[in-house]
């Protein structure tokens, strides 16, 4: 679980430092890669669900 939470916050601090930057140092392209492969993940995660949790939510 380490390696998940590593990474997350990795992800929050290129984040958060392109949102905080006048000159990013990473590319909004690419923070938007980083959200679409997060979303990707979820909806993964989602769709793995058994279709009566998925209603119900």
């Amino acid at each position: 679980m380490t390696d998940l939470s590593d990474e997350q916050a990795a992800k929050r601090a290129a984040i958060r430092k392109a949102r905080n930057s006048t000159k990013p140092d990473v590319p909004a392209e690419q923070v938007l890669a980083l959200l679409d492969a997060d979303l990707a993940v979820i909806q993964a995660a989602i769709d793995a669900l058994p279709h009566e949790e998925r209603r119900a939510g």
